[in-house]
């Protein structure tokens, strides 16, 4: 089982329950963990000159150790501590809004987007270190994503729909602020 997403909703109940976080969008995003500017979100960006870098905006509740220790070794003074992840609800709709637009105007916005077309991952697996790098000087695209259809197949905006959607719904029942749980 891999990591995703979740929201929490930020109130007073301590043990509230994390809403899901659509699947295709979680995966969407995760992406540029692993491919950094190649990633499809990072392409993306640049295609539609928009900054998705608020989803980059993650908690994961093994950092609260992390900023523990961080806060008492002087070195780490520009760490950002938990409550500094906290987004506000209508900040992130606008965003999404916004996404959206962008892709209506762009329509064709995939088309420009680099994948691997090889989907090789599974044969750099059992490589060691100077193969994998040697492979991929061999072979540029093998740094980029394959095309797992997200954007190519519309699965992007309607993913983004049903985020609103949550979001929307969280905004009318007066939660201001959520928090994107990575885990």
């Amino acid at each position: 089982m891999g990591m995703d997403y979740y929201i929490e909703p930020k109130s007073e109940n301590e043990h509230e329950d994390y809403l899901n976080f659509p699947d295709t969008l979680s995966y969407f995003f995760e992406q540029a963990g692993g491919y950094d500017e190649k990633s499809i979100v990072s392409q993306i960006e640049k295609i539609l000159d928009i900054d998705l870098s608020i989803f980059q905006k993650t908690y994961n509740a093994e950092m609260e150790f992390e900023i523990e220790e961080s806060d008492s070794n002087p070195l780490n003074e520009n760490d950002s501590s938990s409550d500094d992840l906290w987004i506000n609800t209508e900040d992130l709709i606008k965003k999404l809004e916004e996404f959206q637009e962008k892709i209506k105007i762009n329509n064709n916005y995939f088309s420009q987007i680099i994948f691997n077309p090889y989907n090789d991952d599974s044969k750099m697996s059992g490589m060691d270190i100077e193969d994998i790098i040697r492979y991929q000087k061999e072979n540029p695209l093998t740094l980029y994503p394959a095309n797992n259809g997200i954007v190519t197949e519309g699965n992007l905006s309607s993913s983004i729909s049903e985020l609103m959607k949550i979001l929307e719904h969280l905004k009318i029942q007066n939660t201001k602020q959520i928090r994107l749980n990575y885990m």
